[in-house]
């Protein structure tokens, strides 16, 4: 789940937003879920919450964009993520992992630019919001990273790291720079940002590809990326890995 952006209200060529219609499309995402769930027999999957969970205020525009205050978007989108586990553990157990930081969930006082005080990030608030609801339900693991970075998403025997996105600034060299920065081979990197998704295979190992997989946004496409000429659908995408050959299966839940 990527680039949920709770909080802001627009109308755009393809595509409006706004909370309501938020909530209603994890009512969509849910529902999708349970069936693929359902469909192919799983017992266990992963969720990773990829960050951007809220429109923030980066900006003065920003003001003119949301329709509630930040805290209160902050409030309104954790209780929608844990609803959302909560009613999903019903029909399996969930590993559950999010971000510690991403761009718009920063809050930047005193006029102080991007990421300059990159610990002040309600992604922390959020996810240990999750965390603490849920510590009763014995079918949701909440993992929370330690790094102030990336988050570790071990799935099956490969090495995988999980981070918005926006501290890269090569999408394709970002799985080589990030095994060379922490002296660890990573076999995949899941990112968002970039509100398109995209699967790119960068290298290869001796059981299967080594990629970059880029996770479509929640939010979908908006005015800004319609005066780019560029968008994509609102989207949730579920990878499967097998223990030989990697990932070899992705499946695209479109929720507008």
């Amino acid at each position: 789940i990527a680039d949920i952006h709770a909080g802001a209200n627009f109308i755009s060529e393809n595509n409006e937003y706004s909370l309501d219609i938020c909530k209603e499309r994890f009512q969509v995402l849910l529902g999708e879920t349970i069936k693929f769930v359902q469909d192919k027999g799983l017992s266990k999957i992963k969720v990773v919450e990829m960050g951007d969970t809220v429109q923030g205020l980066l900006r003065i525009s920003d003001l003119k964009l949301n329709e509630s205050s930040v805290v209160e978007a902050t409030v309104f989108i954790s209780r929608i993520i844990a609803q959302f586990l909560n009613e999903l553990s019903s029909y399996c157990f969930i590993d559950y992992y999010h971000v510690p930081t991403s761009n718009h969930s920063q809050s930047r006082p005193l006029g102080t630019k991007a990421s300059e005080i990159a610990s002040e990030d309600v992604e922390y608030v959020i996810s240990n919001y999750i965390n603490d609801v849920l510590v009763n339900n014995n079918r949701v693991t909440v993992n929370l990273s330690k790094d102030k970075q990336y988050i570790n998403v071990p799935i099956l025997d490969y090495e995988c790291i999980a981070m918005h996105g926006h501290q890269i600034k090569n999408i394709q060299n970002s799985l080589k720079d990030l095994s060379q920065l922490h002296r660890k081979f990573y076999d995949f990197v899941f990112l968002a940002h970039w509100h398109g998704s995209s699967e790119i295979v960068v290298g290869e190992s001796i059981v299967g590809d080594t990629e970059v997989l880029v996770c479509p946004s929640f939010i979908g496409s908006d005015p800004y990326s319609d005066s780019l000429m560029r968008g994509s659908k609102s989207s949730c995408k579920i990878f499967g890995f097998d223990y030989y050959n990697g990932h070899t299966e992705t499946y695209k839940i479109v929720l507008n």
